[in-house]
Order: C-alpha cells, then sequence, then structure tokens
C-alpha cells in the first residue's frame, strides 16, 4: 500500500512543495521533479523530519530543474496517465491502455501493435494510479532509449570517421544531448519520443563535438557534411520538443 500527503518547505525564501508517497516497497528515499511537481518516495517507516532534511539538502537541485522547466517552455506535452491518452515512440502514436491488476506492484509497460498496456495496482487511488503508470512509461522509455542510442551512435560516428562514442542515457531539465571532455555523449531518455531523424540529428550534434568542442566553422562544417538538412529538423525539434516533457 501507498500513503500520500503534501508538504512545502521555505529554501532560501522559495517555496518548495513537495508530495510524499510512502511505500513498503521503499529502501530508501529519492527525490524526483518534473512538470507535474515534485515528488519524494520514501519508506513508510522513516520520519518526516529526516525527509525535510533530505529534501532542504536537496533544494538548489530542486529549484534548479524546476527552473530548467520553466526554460523549456510553459506549455509542457499535459499528461494525465490514462486510458486512451495518446503518447509517442520514435515519432510514433500509441494508445494508451491502463488495466487495474491485483498483481501488479509496480508498472510495466506492455507494447502491443499500436496500443501501450500499462497494468497498475488495483487499491489505489486516483492519483498513485496515474504516477504509476507515469513511472512505468518513464522506465520502458529510457529501456528503449538504451537500446537504440547507441546503436545509430555508431552509425553516425562511422559517418564522422570518429570511434564510437560512450553514450549515457540520462534524465537532462534543459537539454537533448551534451559531450564531456572525454567525449561520452549524454542523451536525454526523452528524445526515443521524437521521430528518428530528429534522435540522429541530436546525436550527430553531440558526436561533432568529439572532433570541436564548440560551435566553431569546422564544428558546423562536420554537421552539415554528413547531415544537410540539419537545420530543418532543428527547426522541427523546437516545434515538437515540449510534447515530450512530462
Amino acid at each position: 500500500m501507498t500513503a500520500v500527503n503534501v508538504r512545502t518547505i521555505d529554501f532560501g525564501g522559495e517555496a518548495i512543495s513537495f508530495l510524499i508517497e510512502r511505500t513498503s516497497r521503499r529502501k530508501t528515499v529519492a527525490i524526483s521533479v518534473g512538470y507535474d511537481g515534485v515528488r519524494v518516495l520514501a519508506p513508510v517507516d522513516v520520519a518526516e523530519d529526516h525527509i525535510f532534511g533530505i529534501v532542504r539538502k536537496k533544494g538548489p537541485w530542486v529549484l534548479g530543474k524546476q527552473a530548467g522547466y520553466r526554460e523549456l517552455g510553459s506549455t509542457p506535452g499535459g499528461r494525465e496517465f490514462v486510458s486512451g491518452e495518446t503518447v509517442h515512440y520514435l515519432g510514433r502514436a500509441y494508445r494508451l491502455k491502463v488495466v487495474a491488476d491485483k498483481a501488479t506492484v509496480a508498472t510495466r509497460i506492455i507494447a502491443r501493435g499500436s496500443q501501450l498496456t500499462a497494468p497498475v495496482p488495483a487499491d489505489v487511488d486516483e492519483m498513485i494510479r496515474r504516477a504509476s503508470v507515469r513511472s512505468g512509461l518513464r522506465l520502458w522509455y529510457r529501456e528503449r532509449a538504451k537500446a537504440h542510442f547507441p546503436v545509430r551512435a555508431m552509425a553516425i560516428a562511422n559517418l564522422l570517421g570518429i570511434p564510437t562514442p560512450t553514450v549515457h542515457v540520462v534524465d537532462q531539465s534543459k537539454r537533448w544531448g551534451s559531450c564531456d571532455a572525454r567525449g561520452h555523449i549524454r542523451l536525454n531518455w526523452r528524445l526515443i519520443m521524437a521521430p528518428m531523424s530528429l534522435v540522429d540529428y541530436v546525436i550527430a550534434h553531440e558526436a561533432c563535438h568529439v572532433l570541436e568542442h564548440n560551435h566553431s566553422r569546422r564544428f558546423w562544417r562536420s554537421l552539415e557534411i554528413i547531415m544537410p538538412d540539419y537545420e530543418v529538423r532543428v527547426r522541427k525539434l523546437d516545434q515538437l520538443g515540449h510534447l515530450f516533457f512530462w
């Protein structure tokens, strides 16, 4: 069973409101930040003062994540996580079907044709049901991102004539991807919702940073050679991107 309540703390003059979800299935406290707010998942026996302390300690990170979502736009792809809702995977529309199941503890998405079935615990209220579907979808998307992104990175690296970069699938609030000084590429798991042409653009952009760590003329020339229509893809990603943040 899961218990839920909402709390607010003051952090440096800014209010941080968060939903606490207590469950016997958790052993540690975890915090997540999204367009739908701040959620704290906690074991049933953890004192509330301890949870408040963790939120305060993570205050700068929480506020930074929230600011990042505001930068991405005030109209994210609103989601209710209910049956009949449309979600996207590699640009293709899928219909969501939520099914109450007494045997389900944590939602694991099942893909059949153009439908994504989300089994949810049968004995929880609507708020927790939607949270379970959201969590299941995030896991499903991340698993597929981990399968697809390295393959595409290999193909693009071959076009550039560079070794295949290490790819990390991450949760980033302000960007689709990044490349560090070691040439490791980090890609936002939400990118897997976009059409493959846009996935390839982000990977190509970051792969070109393996050659050039700034946006120099050489950088843009390298990108143009392997992807002459990259500007069209940038505009398309700008148009669709907000739909993939929730």
